[in-house]
């Protein structure tokens, strides 16, 4: 297969037609003449396929991140989904993070499996990506199909578990490193996602402090983010340089990427960021004056990129022992901070969904 026959998108109406070739040949025996046909179409057909694109769903699609470590991203995701259920809402929760933190808690305390390590390679986020990339690899233009053995039944919710251990040691970092650079790559996560998306009202995905391309896809197919942070110099930092990296990514690929239109087109907006909250407070930090050094930050921020930021006015006061009660699958029915700020953030929601 020829690289420079790659290279050239295909027009809508072209591809229709070679999809009324190719439609019939969905098994691994491919003839010579189909392989040929397919070289010459770039990106696979759901990224073309117009039903997929821009459909209004009611399902909200939200990260939680921090270019920071131990900031609490795992554990507010977890919250989150509990209290969001609690709300009477239908949540899915995703494990972005090679860590795989989020899986193991939820597979410890809430699985017939007794560890992480005992559950089956093709009940993990892993099992999709290796798989997407294989087909992707071999046959760019062939539609990927995805088991629906993955999603898994929590007390209260459901959700996605990725992990560590999958394939002997082959977490979601090292697959990402496989990736390729391009929105048929990126799109992988979405296009699984959009199966299952109507089933839900909020899916809350925990990302990891880092931006390969596996977690680049969550910016762009997310409609929201939460940025949980602590109040200290260094995590400032990372706050500010998060908002930078997400709103680039969208604009690398939607807005001035070689194929911008069709990014744009299938991704839809870049996500908005709900707000920054803080989890709790490290070492002999004055509260006043570390709040105020990181507000006059956000506000140059905000000149800069010429958006909003947002922080909600609530502290997780008690985060520490919520985060070790979580850690042990214990979680808490009364009405802590966290009960608070889950209708806060949904409150929020609102009020950014009347912006539009």
């Amino acid at each position: 297969m020829e690289a420079e026959e790659r290279k050239t998108a295909m027009s809508h109406d072209e591809m229709q037609d070679y999809w009324k070739t190719l439609c019939s040949f969905t098994g691994e025996d491919i003839p010579n003449e189909v392989n040929q046909l397919m070289a010459k179409i770039r990106y696979p057909r759901f990224l073309y396929n117009r039903q997929c694109i821009g459909v209004a769903n009611m399902c909200k699609i939200i990260f939680i991140g921090n270019y920071k470590g131990g900031v609490g991203k795992t554990t507010t995701t977890i919250n989150l989904a509990q209290h969001f259920s609690e709300l009477e809402n239908k949540i899915l929760t995703i494990d972005l993070d090679p860590q795989s933190s989020l899986s193991e808690i939820q597979v410890n305390n809430f699985h017939s499996q007794k560890t992480l390590k005992d559950l089956p390679d093709e009940n993990t986020l892993n099992y999709i990506y290796e798989l997407s990339i294989l087909k992707l690899k071999k046959y760019p233009g062939l539609q990927l199909d995805f088991p629906n053995t993955i999603i898994q039944k929590h007390t209260d919710y459901y959700h996605i578990p990725s992990s560590l251990f999958y394939n002997s040691g082959k977490g979601l970092d090292a697959l990402a490193i496989k990736m390729e650079d391009n929105i048929a790559y990126l799109a992988i996560l979405k296009s699984f996602i959009d199966t299952v998306k109507e089933q839900y009202d909020f899916i809350l995905i925990d990302c990891p402090p880092s931006s390969n391309l596996i977690t680049q896809s969550a910016f762009l197919m997310s409609d929201y983010y939460l940025i949980p942070t602590v109040l200290d110099e260094i995590s400032t930092n990372g706050v500010i340089h998060y908002i930078h990296t997400v709103n680039n990514t969208y604009k690398k690929y939607c807005v001035n990427g070689e194929d911008a239109v069709l990014a744009k087109h299938y991704f839809g907006n870049c996500p908005k960021l709900i707000g920054i909250f803080y989890n709790l407070l490290r070492g002999q930090v004055n509260y006043t004056v570390a709040d105020g050094n990181f507000r006059r930050a956000l506000e140059e921020a905000e000149t800069i990129s010429q958006q909003e930021t947002y922080v909600f006015p609530y502290n997780i006061n008690n985060y520490i022992d919520i985060a070790r009660s979580t850690e042990k699958g214990i979680m808490s029915k009364e009405k802590n901070d966290f009960a608070e700020f889950s209708e806060a953030v949904i409150e929020r929601i609102n009020e950014l969904e009347k912006l539009k």
